[in-house]
């Protein structure tokens, strides 16, 4: 008698790694990075229509990465959760979150694309467990307006919802957690990073607030030329999971 060869059909993971965090990280990404969830009034939009806007200066790093040859099964999974609904993303997530009772060092919603218009139902829920275990994340969003909308969908369950400025004047105007990205490409790595510390000490005066330049960003500059420094990781650091907390991020690719 011969034997039966059954196949089982099982769903690519929705969740994804990332390099700058701390192994068994995890990222939810919603699609791709100027894909439909993208609002084209952020400056770093591939087809940005923002007054700030300023390509040859900085750029969104993450549509760069998307489109390097390397990458192309990244950017055929994005693609896939473009055409996915987000809550079944999020149903999907929530499964893969269970087998790891929730507990990772970090998690980040958008490590590349952005979260719908529409707050998922289901978001709250997922995120509600993940804090719960005591899991920081990080959820930035490109514009004050989607910002507001996800902190009242979001209130009370201490995730940071960070809204990512384009201005100095917005810098020293949003009251709540935020971030913005320092310096530009043409300039060498140190001095990207001087020009983030001054954008930091501008958040500060004009707020009072904890402002702080991201380490992870920073030490991968600074091992290029000295292998001597030690890498810091999302995870490690736990700043853009702070509602107390803001950040400056160095312009990278």
């Amino acid at each position: 008698m011969g034997t039966v060869s059954l196949t089982v059909d099982r769903k690519p993971p929705v969740l994804g790694s990332f390099g700058k965090a701390l192994v068994g990280s995890a990222a939810l990404n919603f699609g791709t990075s100027g894909g439909r969830n993208c609002d084209t009034g952020c400056p770093y939009h591939p087809t940005s229509t923002s007054s700030h806007a300023a390509p040859d200066a900085a750029r969104c790093y993450a549509a760069r990465c998307e489109a390097r040859p390397d990458r192309k099964p990244l950017a055929a999974k994005l693609a896939r959760h473009d055409e996915t609904d987000a809550e079944d993303l999020i149903t999907d997530a929530m499964a893969e979150l269970a087998d790891r009772a929730y507990r990772l060092p970090w998690f980040r919603i958008s490590a590349f694309g952005s979260v719908p218009a529409r707050v998922p139902g289901n978001l709250r829920r997922m995120l509600e467990r993940l804090t719960a275990a005591g899991t920081p994340v990080h959820l930035p969003i490109e514009s004050a307006r989607k910002a507001t909308r996800y902190r009242k969908a979001l209130a009370g369950i201490g995730v940071a919802v960070r809204e990512s400025v384009a201005s100095i004047r917005r810098w020293k105007t949003a009251p709540d957690a935020c971030s913005i990205v320092a310096g530009t490409m043409q300039e060498p790595p140190r001095d990207r990073i001087k020009a983030a510390q001054a954008v930091a000490g501008i958040r500060r005066q004009a707020t009072g607030r904890r402002c702080i330049v991201c380490p992870a960003v920073s030490t991968s500059f600074l091992r290029k030329s000295n292998k001597a420094v030690t890498a810091i990781k999302c995870g490690t650091c736990t700043a853009c999971a702070c509602p107390d907390t803001d950040v400056v991020y160095p312009v990278h690719s």
